[in-house]
């Protein structure tokens, strides 16, 4: 093993207490300094590595325990790619798109080292987390493609309150909340069939924040964003994280392959945490306030600005004006 790799493994094994670096040292025969430089690759790669002065390092996050066969066995229909880390698992779908093009594909990392949000902004992606993209390699018209990240939502929450017992809300158009911060983000990228003009794939990024502890967020976030579970001792024993992954493709599915059936829109609304509150709307350069009115049948956002004007919104981002 490299020397990153030993320490990894020896922070591991000692997860309930700290390590100095000059134990590290002492264990790899190597330099203080080779042990810093082996915590800061670490750090790049997405391990949570907490450094306190005069204790030492303690590793905070776990690989979540993943079954590539379990998997299989609960996804059926679907070839399973199960990785502990990537660049993004929606590129790598994506790839998969082109390369198999008539069978489902589902792409499984517990670290993203260039996760992507909407807009092309990065997305915090770091070990305990779980990061799946669904590669359905279906043919949809755009119309119905619209629908398929509010389905996500819609099949992420369901899933989470099946085998985790939490509920959820839903921040309009991608975003999952739990109690009042984020928990999960979700962005949907079509494969565009040249001769047909319809999507010929479509690939389903959907980002858990799993047991990332608050600690472990950038301090921009820690007030922003959480975790189901606030590190990985407070994982039940009961939780099995192959169970969630197979709830959510499934329900996924469920949904997609019913479109462009949108019942499942009545749980998106009322499960809204901005339908009635006031909003700011962005759009470009421009913003202004608003009142989120309701979400129609084609999952977009009605607002009515100050002078009681309505508007229909696809894609602006929205933020939410807190209450005082």
């Amino acid at each position: 093993m490299t020397s990153e790799q030993t320490v990894l493994h020896l922070l591991e094994q000692n997860r309930d207490c700290y390590l100095s670096g000059e134990e590290l040292a002492g264990k790899l025969s190597i330099t203080r300094s080779a042990v810093w430089k082996a915590i800061e690759s670490l750090r790049d790669q997405g391990h949570v590595i907490q450094g306190i002065s005069r204790r030492g390092y303690r590793l905070l996050t776990a690989t979540t325990q993943l079954s590539k066969e379990k998997l299989e066995g609960l996804l059926g229909s679907y070839a399973v790619h199960l990785f502990d880390s990537l660049d993004s698992t929606n590129r790598y779908a994506k790839v998969l798109a082109s390369e198999m093009k008539d069978k489902p594909s589902v792409v499984i990392a517990t670290y993203q080292s260039g996760g992507r949000g909407r807009l092309g902004r990065s997305f915090f992606s770091p070990k305990g987390g779980l990061y799946i993209s669904v590669m359905l390699p279906f043919s949809f018209s755009l119309e119905a493609a619209a629908l398929i990240t509010s389905a996500a939502s819609v099949a992420t929450l369901k899933a989470i309150e099946q085998v985790c017992s939490k509920s959820c809300s839903i921040k309009w158009v991608n975003d999952l909340y739990l109690e009042g911060k984020k928990v999960c983000g979700i962005l949907t990228e079509g494969v565009l069939g040249v001769e047909s003009g319809r999507l010929s794939a479509v690939v389903v990024g959907i980002g858990i924040n799993l047991c990332t502890p608050k600690t472990a967020f950038p301090l921009e976030l820690q007030g922003l964003a959480t975790s189901l579970y606030d590190g990985p001792s407070s994982i039940p024993p009961s939780f099995d994280a192959n169970e969630l992954v197979a709830a959510v493709v499934n329900t996924l599915q469920e949904l997609v392959l019913k479109l462009p059936d949108n019942a499942f829109l009545s749980v998106y609304r009322k499960r809204s945490m901005l339908l009635g509150r006031k909003v700011v709307v962005h759009q470009g350069k421009n913003s202004y306030s608003a009142l989120a009115v309701s979400i129609d049948d084609e999952a977009h956002l009605v607002v009515q600005d100050e002078a009681g004007k309505q508007y229909t919104l696809s894609s602006a981002e929205i933020s939410i004006r807190l209450e005082v």
